[in-house]
């Protein structure tokens, strides 16, 4: 890597002044022309900021030309010492970039002492060297390879004569980076790690016209140098590293081995000396063994719930599941995990020396556990005996409970509030009526009167306005009650479960086609909807007018979940399933997020308010399918859609429900 002071060294050799500034202003390194001429030869400026040095009009010359080198550009700045006011020295600006540090080169020569010639080949060979050491610090700062290779072209740039024209081409270890040149008037290195050849660099111009320098070249070379040594380095240590790591996993390995052995004979001497002593014990009561053994393997495969008995070392000992051996781990064979569970019953019990039951859920199952402990002869924990139980059913039941105890509540409260809207509102909806058919009737009486009256007002506002707008308003207002009345008639169905008689013989395949036809203009705008209905269906006894609004509501759910910059798909599905009537409506909308769906049931729980939504289509449709014995579910992710499935038995589950109401 290029340092500083060698930077600095080679400008100082080739001009008189030399000013190194940070981005602040700060001077960071001054030449000694400068100190003694410019300013007090007696102290140094290196830490001060220039701005305490330089007049304001020089200072304004300097940021200037900070900003120009910053964009790559030729940036000439005026050092006027407060000193010396009546003398400026011009000096050529440079930039030099240390892993997102800035520094600023200011340099130049007394006048008369060089040629424009020897000062631009000076500029061009500064520029260079700067460009080395950019890149030095490039491969420096960069965390990975292609990191460098994609900011090279901006690094390379800075280098060449003519820097917006040129293109830059890598190509490293079967990857390309950059653009490559359009003509065969290029300039190239290769790039070779421990004498294999790895890529190359080649870097040309847009115009083909402008020829390229052998110091271009020389320059190429040595960043082609930098970068292949360490390049090597990378390798090297990527090789030691990796030797490392092999290391120690041998040694670690080699460590597990030999503590095995030595507990394993440790175990076999134990063993043995019990061998000894129960040898002829074992001999004598073999047989009753054998019958107890059997007699427990019958007791554990008769158990309905599955059971398993571990020792301290969580290794399954007997089971009645046949898919477990004795001797594994009892979270790899029961749960497939590769370490013991957070809620592990045995840890608990080693600690506590008590039963432990507790829920805990395996995939999409809910398991109740038992887990009691096993007892040696000193009173110690030596095992535990668990048993699992399915409890998925009773959990999906409970959860289906909660919700209908709920609603049950939530409907005696608005079935009062609907009846103290309804008897207001049946007077306001009379009222309207008899205003609109006057304002009919009187409208013609004062057009008359207002042919005669040109000036005439009515409510502080001109006839021709009162005119335009007063059936307007009557009909917003007859529009609201008519609203009111359909939220009203939406409470009474809500909480009134025995509305119509499950009478019906129900096809549901025909339920579906005929809403579909039904809603047909409501949904097309937005969606296409998909039929694939199971042929030969049962029926199966209901209300077909209640069961068709339960799929209205669904479909045109679907539909306006579906954002306004795409057509969406809608797919309807019916299916015979253990007995069940089933029914999915499926869309590939905007979709929910856990929290919605657990209200989404709920009484005025609504995400469409500010579109008119009352919330309480969803929470019908729930009570609905329940009065029919089936139930409805939703499965929804955001981003992705939502299901909504519904699912009724062909047969009652209890004897006389067909006709209930």
């Amino acid at each position: 890597m290029i340092k500083l002071q060698s930077v600095y060294a080679c400008l100082e050799s080739n001009f008189d002044y030399l000013l190194v500034l940070d981005k602040n202003g700060r001077i960071v390194h001054t030449s000694r022309h400068i100190a003694e001429d410019e300013l007090d030869g007696n102290r140094s400026p290196d830490g001060m900021n220039l701005r305490e040095i330089i007049t304001s009009s020089s200072w304004k010359s300097f940021t200037s030309a900070m900003e120009q080198a910053r964009d790559n550009n030729r940036g000439i700045a005026l050092f006027i010492s407060r000193n010396i006011p009546g003398r400026s020295i011009p000096l050529k600006t440079g930039h030099l970039d240390r892993g997102g540090n800035s520094l600023y080169l200011f340099f130049g020569n007394k006048l008369g002492r060089l040629s424009n010639e020897q000062e631009w080949e000076k500029d061009e060979r500064v520029k260079e060297l700067t460009c080395i050491y950019n890149i030095a610090e490039l491969i420096e700062s960069s965390e990975t390879v292609d990191e460098f290779f994609n900011k090279l072209p901006r690094y390379l740039s800075a280098g060449m004569l003519h820097p917006e024209e040129v293109v830059v081409y890598s190509r490293y270890d079967g990857t390309e980076y950059g653009q490559k040149p359009s003509s065969s008037n290029y300039i190239s290195v290769n790039l070779t790690v421990w004498n294999q050849d790895k890529g190359e660099i080649q870097v040309g111009y847009h115009d083909e016209s402008i020829e390229l320098l052998p110091e271009e070249q020389k320059m190429l070379d040595e960043v082609a140098r930098m970068l292949n040594l360490a390049l090597d380095r990378k390798e090297l240590k990527e090789k030691v590293e990796r030797m490392a790591t092999e290391e120690k996993e041998y040694h670690d390995k080699l460590e597990e081995l030999k503590e095995e052995i030595t507990n394993r004979t440790e175990e076999l001497e134990q063993q043995k000396k019990k061998l000894s002593i129960v040898d002829s014990y074992l001999n004598r009561v073999n047989d009753g063994w054998d019958k107890a053994k059997s007699r427990l393997e019958t007791i554990f495969k008769a158990i309905p719930d599955e059971v398993v008995l571990l020792d301290r070392n969580r290794k399954v000992v007997m089971t009645n599941r046949e898919d477990i051996e004795p001797g594994e781990y009892c979270y790899s064979s029961l749960f497939d995990r590769d370490k013991p569970c957070k809620d592990c019953r045995l840890a608990r019990i080693l600690n506590e020396k008590t039963p432990v039951t507790l829920t805990i859920k395996d995939d999409d199952r809910f398991l109740q556990v038992h887990a009691l402990p096993v007892f040696n002869k000193k009173h110690e924990v030596d095992g535990i005996l668990e048993f699992y139980r399915d409890v998925t059913l009773e959990k999906t039941y409970e959860q289906q409970l909660q919700q209908a105890d709920k609603l049950a509540s939530i409907g005696e409260l608005v079935s009062g509030i609907g009846h103290e809207i309804n008897n207001p509102n049946q007077f306001i909806r009379g009222n309207i009526k008899i205003i609109k058919q006057s304002m009919e009737d009187m409208i013609p009486i004062v057009d008359e009167y207002y042919g005669e009256h040109p000036d005439l007002r009515i409510a502080r506002l001109d006839y021709d306005f009162f005119k335009e707008h007063i059936m307007v308003l009557v009909d917003d207002m007859a529009h609201g009650s008519e609203r009111i009345k359909s939220i009203v008639e939406g409470l009474r169905a809500f909480t009134k479960k025995d509305e119509g008689l499950l009478a019906d013989n129900v096809d549901i395949n025909t339920l579906v086609e005929a809403t579909t036809r039904l809603v047909y203009k409501e949904v097309h705008k937005r969606a296409e909807i998909e039929l694939d209905l199971q042929e030969d269906l049962p029926t199966f006894k209901g209300n077909a007018q209640k069961i068709e609004q339960v799929l209205v509501n669904l479909i045109v759910n679907a539909s306006q979940a579906i954002p306004d910059d795409r057509k969406g798909h809608i797919t309807v599905r019916t299916m015979l399933e253990r007995g069940n009537i089933v029914v999915q409506v499926a869309d590939n909308g905007s979709g929910m997020n856990e929290k919605t769906m657990k209200q989404i049931f709920d009484p005025f729980f609504t995400t469409k308010r500010a579109r008119g939504g009352t919330g309480l289509g969803l929470a019908i449709a729930f009570r609905i399918v329940d009065e029919h014995g089936g139930n409805i579910s939703v499965n929804s992710r955001v981003g992705s859609g939502t299901t909504f499935t519904i699912k009724i038995p062909v047969e009652p589950k209890n004897e006389g429900q067909e006709g209930q109401k």
